[in-house]
C-alpha cells in the first residue's frame, strides 16, 4: 500500500505492520519499532522487571558480548536504544543509509536471544535502585504517582504503584524474570518504521526478511478494565524538604480510550485550555503572563496507549509561598475558559497551530517515523497521516463542548509535591 502524495509505502506480512518514507534528509535513516510485550502483561509484582530487562537488551546476547554490540554500532555511528511501555517494548535507532539492514538484525539478535549476563542483571538492578531511591526527592515524579492514584482505581493500568513498593519489586526481579519476559518478545503486533534516504521497497523487502525470523511472542495486546475511581475533589500534599517549588499535578480520569469519536475534540479542547502556544492556550496566557504564577502550565491527555481510559491532567510548578492562590486561580481560570473561552476564534487559532505544527513534525525523519509508528500502533489506516489535518479541521464548536461534558470539571483532583509552607 502506497500514499503517494506523503511518499510512504506500507507492507503487512503476518503480525507485523512495516512503513517506510523517503525523505530529502540525505545519509540519515530512522527507525521507531515496538512489539507486543510490556508490564500490562505481567502479574502486578514483577511490572519492574520490564524496566530492568529492556535496560540489558544489548548488554550480550547467545553470540555477541555487550562490547561487540555496542561497539558495532559506534564503528558505523549508529544508535539503538530499548525501552519498556505498557503493552510494549520500543526500540529507536538511527544509522546511515548502508546500515540499516546490519540495525535491523541487531535488533531482532537483541529481542530473541538477549542473555542477560547474570553480573550484568546485578549491575542494572543497582542502577535501577538508585534511579528510585533518587526519585523519591523528584518533586514532579512524585506529584504525578499521586495523582494517578487518586484518579484510578488500585487495579486500573494507569495507577502507580509508591516508590517504596516498586524499590521492593525491583529489589526481587531476578534474571529467571528477565528471560521470561524476553519470550513475549517476537513478532505478535510488530511496527516498525523507517524514515529517511531510503529506497521504499528496497529496505521493506529487508526488514520483511530479517524480522520475519523472530519468534511468534505476544499474539495480542491485553484487555483493560475500565476505571473504578468516582472522580473527586480529593487532594494528596507529598511533603519533600528542601525544595524550591512545588510540582502540581490536577486533573480527572476520562471516560474513554483513544478510539473514541470524542478523543480528537477532547485532544484540541485540552490544548485551548493549555497547550503550548502563549497565544492560544488560556492557562499559560493568565496563570503564567497575566498573574505570574509559574514558569509554566500546561494540559495534556495521558495514560491512553493499549485502548486504557486516560486522564486530563494540569501540570505546573509553583512557589510554595503562592502555591494556595495559585491552585485557586487555576480552578477560578478554568471555569472562566468553560464559560467564556471557547469560541470560534480561540477554536480556529488552535486548529491552526495544530495542523501547522503537524507537517512540522512530519518534516524530520524523527518526527514522521514516530507518526507513522504511532498509526501502526493505534491500527489506523495508512491514509491517516493525510486524514489527520481534515480532521481537526471538520471539529466544530459543538464537538468542543460535547468532549467538555466529559470531563468532570468541578471535581478535579489535585497532588502535589515539595516543600509546603507551614501555616
Amino acid at each position: 500500500m502506497e500514499n503517494e502524495r506523503m511518499n510512504i509505502t506500507e507492507h503487512e506480512k503476518g503480525p507485523m505492520r512495516l512503513f517506510a518514507a523517503r525523505t530529502a534528509a540525505p545519509d540519515v535513516v530512522t527507525i521507531e519499532g515496538s512489539v507486543l510485550g510490556g508490564y500490562c502483561m505481567l502479574p502486578r509484582e514483577r511490572t519492574m522487571v520490564p524496566r530492568i530487562a529492556t535496560g540489558l537488551l544489548d548488554a550480550g546476547t547467545a553470540t555477541k558480548t555487550k562490547d561487540e554490540l555496542r561497539g558495532a554500532l559506534a564503528s558505523r555511528g549508529a544508535s539503538l536504544h530499548f525501552s519498556p511501555g505498557g503493552d510494549r517494548t520500543h526500540f529507536s535507532a538511527t544509522c546511515l543509509p548502508e546500515d540499516a539492514e546490519f540495525v535491523f538484525k541487531l535488533i531482532r539478535e537483541c529481542l530473541s536471544e538477549s542473555s542477560f549476563p547474570t553480573s550484568e542483571v546485578a549491575a542494572q538492578k543497582k542502577r535501577t535502585l538508585a534511579e528510585l531511591e533518587e526519585s523519591k526527592r523528584d518533586t514532579s515524579q512524585q506529584a504525578l504517582y499521586a495523582f494517578s492514584r487518586l484518579v484510578f482505581d488500585r487495579t486500573h493500568v494507569n495507577y502507580a504503584d509508591t516508590t517504596e513498593t516498586e524499590i521492593e519489586r525491583a529489589a526481587k526481579a531476578t534474571r529467571k524474570d528477565m528471560t521470561n519476559f524476553r519470550s513475549l518478545l517476537g513478532q505478535g503486533g510488530l511496527v516498525l518504521a523507517v524514515a529517511g534516504d531510503v529506497r521504499a521497497d528496497e529496505i521493506l523487502t529487508k526488514a520483511a526478511t530479517v524480522f520475519a525470523k523472530l519468534p511468534g511472542g505476544t499474539a495480542q495486546m491485553t484487555q483493560k478494565a475500565p476505571n473504578r475511581k468516582r472522580p473527586s475533589s480529593e487532594e494528596s500534599l507529598i511533603s519533600i524538604a528542601d525544595k524550591a517549588t512545588l510540582d502540581v499535578y490536577m486533573g480527572a480520569s476520562i471516560p474513554f480510550t483513544y478510539d473514541s469519536p470524542e478523543y480528537l475534540p477532547l485532544a484540541v479542547l485540552t490544548s485551548m485550555l493549555g497547550g503550548n502556544g502563549l497565544s492560544t492556550a488560556h492557562l499559560m496566557r493568565t496563570i503564567r503572563e497575566r498573574d505570574g504564577l509559574t514558569y509554566g502550565i500546561y494540559a495534556s491527555l495521558a495514560g491512553f496507549g493499549g485502548l486504557s481510559e486516560g486522564a486530563l491532567r494540569i501540570q505546573a510548578t509553583f512557589s510554595p509561598a503562592t502555591f494556595e492562590r495559585a491552585v485557586d486561580t487555576t480552578r477560578k481560570e478554568i471555569r472562566v475558559f468553560l464559560d467564556s473561552g471557547m469560541t470560534e476564534e480561540a477554536l480556529a487559532a488552535k486548529k491552526d497551530e495544530l495542523i501547522g505544527r503537524y507537517y512540522v513534525g512530519l518534516s524530520t525523519t524523527r518526527g514522521l517515523a514516530g507518526t507513522l509508528h504511532k498509526i501502526g500502533v493505534e491500527g489506523k489506516p495508512l491514509g491517516y497521516a493525510d486524514e489527520y489535518p481534515d480532521l481537526i479541521r471538520a471539529i466544530t464548536l459543538a464537538d468542543i463542548k460535547n468532549a467538555a461534558s466529559y470531563v468532570p470539571f468541578d471535581k478535579l483532583s489535585l497532588a502535589a509535591a515539595g516543600t509546603f509552607i507551614k501555616k
